[in-house]
């Protein structure tokens, strides 16, 4: 989503026994303050594929602002296309929080 060396790109996977636990949400605002705190970046970029409802939620949760929507995004490893969706944290938008 970027070739800055101040922006960074974040993505995450949970198995289905752990959903609903919260568990997702804690580990993301984790994973932002280290990127902002100790990495100092300025921008992270998350995204989700249509129908991931809670991808889409737990980046609203946490403060991610939606940005755009691409269509026949391939999926290598799923030899497939789907529609993606891009949401972005800023450093100054995560201390505002």
């Amino acid at each position: 989503m970027t070739d800055r060396d101040d922006e960074c790109e974040m993505g995450y996977w949970l198995g289905k026994p752990f959903w609903g636990q919260g568990i997702m949400p804690e580990a993301v605002k984790e994973l932002l303050r280290h990127a902002f705190e100790d990495l100092r970046m300025q921008k992270v970029w998350i995204g989700y594929y249509e129908g991931n409802t809670k991808s889409k939620r737990v980046q609203g949760k946490c403060g991610f602002k939606y940005q755009w929507k691409s269509e026949n995004v391939d999926v290598p490893l799923m030899n497939e296309k789907r529609t993606g969706h891009v949401s972005l944290m800023t450093k100054e938008d995560w201390q505002l929080i």
